[in-house]
């Protein structure tokens, strides 16, 4: 639980919800992709022939609205990389799908830490 603990913004409750549906063993997992395919963050692209089609968001819904509350916190805080690259995002593409490529990015960097053990240091510091 310290590992997820030390990502800002992720408090006690959402760190036990992410871990009681994840799990801390990632090699259930081949990688972090089908681990955000499994959650139901990852991005889909369903255009063919400049026609958009409706696709059923797939996935544990329960990991899903737990990375997506972490996210809707993150994009409160300031002076964090992932809080950057919501306001870049949200600019763009609008809130809700900042909100799922924040929740994709987490879930990749939560799938990094368990399988190196390690806890999260903001990318651009040295320690």
């Amino acid at each position: 639980m310290d590992i997820l603990l030390s990502v800002p913004s992720i408090q006690i409750q959402s760190a036990a919800s992410i871990i009681a549906e994840i799990g801390t063993d990632m090699t259930q997992f081949p990688s972090s992709k089908h681990l955000a395919s499994w959650a139901g963050v990852s991005p889909g692209n369903n255009e063919t022939v400049g026609k958009k089609r409706k696709q059923k968001i797939k996935g544990n819904p329960h990991i899903q609205a737990a990375l997506c509350q972490v996210a809707w916190s993150i994009s409160r805080s300031r002076k964090t990389q992932m809080a950057a690259t919501f306001w870049s995002l949200s600019a763009r593409r609008g809130r809700k799908k900042a909100i799922t490529a924040i929740a994709h990015k987490l879930v990749r960097i939560i799938y990094k830490l368990f399988t190196n053990h390690q806890l999260y240091q903001e990318p651009g510091i040295i320690a």
